[in-house]
């Protein structure tokens, strides 16, 4: 009996690794051409609003850093509500200013924690301001730069193109589809994005 125990212990981290995810039910395949380029792209479309990809922020960052460079991670804020085109704005603001590693993580705080107001205009020039963005250069940004339009326009065209409506969810290689909900958890939703990018890696 403890021989018995001892083969299924040793086992078991295989029969982890070797879990099958099922098309349909765990991704999606995308009927599309693939995204061209020497790495995998992986694509989260998320919001600073969504409570879901604040939680997850932590262990997909690990995530990203463990791949080494193998994947091209970027990321589209999706725009639900009135509400989430202030945060697309922001975050692409944020871009565009070369304040993405600092402001971002702050823009998840003072949504998901503080619950900010951060739902028009002038509230969301005064938290640039306030993280030491020049006000000129804040206001120009957020409110007139054509280059922010463009890529929310682009934005909102790929996130209707690969029939975004949840979130987070993520497009690996413009080939494949998954989200939160599908993988019913962060371990299983790291689990199938290895799967997928590895899918990909055997096809290119």
């Amino acid at each position: 009996m403890l021989k018995r125990l001892l083969v299924l212990v040793l086992l078991f981290p295989i029969l982890a690794q070797a879990e099958n995810f099922v098309i349909g039910k765990d991704y999606e395949v995308i009927k599309s051409a693939p995204t061209k380029n020497t790495k995998v792209t992986v694509t989260e479309f998320f919001s600073f609003g969504c409570p879901w990809c604040y939680r997850i922020e932590s262990n997909l960052d690990q995530w990203v850093k463990q791949q080494n460079g193998k994947i091209h991670f970027i990321r589209i804020p999706v725009v639900f509500n009135k509400d989430w085109s202030y945060y697309a704005k922001a975050y692409y603001t944020a871009e565009l200013l070369n304040l993405s590693d600092k402001l971002n993580p702050l823009l998840f705080k003072a949504i998901q924690v503080d619950k900010a107001s951060l739902n028009n205009n002038q509230a969301m020039i005064n938290f640039f301001v306030k993280q030491g963005v020049d006000k000129e250069t804040a206001e120009s940004a957020f409110m007139h730069s054509p280059t922010v339009d463009m890529k929310i326009n682009k934005g909102n065209a790929k996130m209707a193109a690969y029939h975004i409506n949840v979130v987070p969810s993520f497009v690996v290689n413009g080939q494949y589809k998954t989200d939160l909900q599908m993988a019913q958890n962060e371990e299983r939703l790291v689990k199938i994005l290895n799967f997928l990018v590895n899918q990909t890696n055997q096809k290119s």
